[in-house]
């Protein structure tokens, strides 16, 4: 009885240590994919800032540039087309309330979602930004690991180190968004300041190109 007891026990071990190894395998891999996929997450993020702040300003620039040719038309229209003073400057007026009501309806859904978040978050924009971007990150990340087709052997290896293949998607998932809520704003403020920089230099030579038209 003595010697099935002890091989049984042998056995019993080598299941223990085996598995701690695997675990050990398995603990390895699921750190060099959180690595793996916060690298990426990090780069689509910046990718994805550069190419929306670019094409904001380009909207943006766009917009301004029709709005000031109307402006230009209309004072053309006053200082070469006889247009009396008073029916030029309630046109202007008109034109410009216009153009305001244009931005607000055209921009309503961002500020919409903005508000939103800004309300969720306490009100705090540095932090609604990394809550917002980590959320989209996790959910990127647990769809993309679910997507990826899972080998035999690797499969295997879950089985005996007992552990579960989803609950492991959901732990790359969670890291690589906490990496993200943290390094998100260094991530994107050079974009974010460069923007704000463009955009206020713009709506600067707007405003002041407004008033010249107005008063001359």
């Amino acid at each position: 009885m003595r010697v099935p007891l002890m091989i049984l026990s042998a056995l019993g071990a080598g299941l223990v240590a085996g598995r701690k190894l695997l675990g050990k395998e398995i603990s390895g891999r699921k750190s060099k994919a959180v690595e793996s996929a916060v690298q990426e997450a990090r780069h689509r993020i910046r990718a994805d800032t550069m190419l929306f702040v670019s094409r904001s300003f380009r909207r943006f620039a766009i917009a301004t540039g029709i709005k000031l040719a109307i402006l230009l038309w209309l004072w053309g229209l006053h200082h070469f087309a006889g247009m009396p003073r008073p029916i030029f400057a309630t046109i202007t007026v008109m034109t410009l309330a216009a153009f305001m009501i244009r931005d607000l309806w055209i921009n309503y859904p961002a500020i919409k979602l903005t508000l939103t978040e800004l309300h969720r978050h306490g009100w705090h924009p540095k932090r609604a930004v990394t809550e917002t971007i980590a959320a989209r990150v996790f959910e990127e990340v647990l769809v993309e690991a679910g997507n990826q087709k899972q080998t035999r052997t690797g499969a295997v290896m879950l089985m005996l180190a007992g552990e579960d293949r989803s609950q492991m998607h959901h732990d790359v998932a969670t890291a690589v968004a906490d990496v993200a809520r943290v390094t998100t704003w260094d991530d994107i403020r050079p974009y974010m300041i460069s923007a704000v920089v463009r955009i206020g230099t713009l709506a600067l030579i707007y405003s002041a190109s407004v008033w010249i038209l107005v008063h001359y």
